[in-house]
């Protein structure tokens, strides 16, 4: 099975470590698998630590500053797998979350968002969160809803997107 794949273009936790954060995707308690270019909400630190966060499945009005964009490194140690869409964070797992911050640019594959009625991504849409880790692709910003960014560019497979 083929994964989504994330591109960190421009993203100020490359250059700021603070905008970085270890994550284990939970939602209602129960680690669960997760891919790269997807984003959870996250909730609190984990007890007995001061690093890894515990992740949840975002709500469509979550406040932006409570998000990150999971983008750990692909790791393929079995050789059957030579593909970065053969990569994803497994269960229980402590992933690299980037918090979002005003003018990152990252890219995902197409697998990581949901567009608009099955239509292909195209610049100038606008890109929010909804109750799920996959990024929404909407022509305006739905209300009730956070926006995350607009897709800048399509690229081959990649989506770019800034954020707002």
């Amino acid at each position: 099975m083929a994964y989504s794949v994330v591109r960190t273009d421009k993203m100020h936790g490359t250059y700021n470590a603070a905008d970085l954060v270890s994550v284990r995707y939970a939602p209602s308690g129960t680690d669960t698998a997760i891919n790269n270019g997807h984003v959870v909400k996250l909730v609190s630190l984990e007890s007995n630590s001061r690093e890894v966060y515990i992740g949840d499945t975002p709500d469509a009005n979550t406040p932006l500053n409570q998000i990150a964009l999971i983008a750990t490194p692909e790791l393929l140690a079995d050789e059957r797998k030579k593909s970065l869409k053969d990569f994803r964070n497994e269960a229980g797992q402590i992933a690299r979350g980037y918090r979002l911050r005003s003018g990152d640019i990252f890219s995902v594959t197409v697998d990581a968002l949901t567009p608009i009625n099955n239509t292909a991504p195209a610049a100038g849409q606008v890109v929010e969160l909804q109750a799920d880790t996959k990024l929404k692709l909407t022509a305006s910003l739905t209300s009730g809803s956070t926006q995350v960014g607009t897709v800048i560019a399509v690229e081959g497979e990649f989506v770019v997107i800034e954020v707002i």
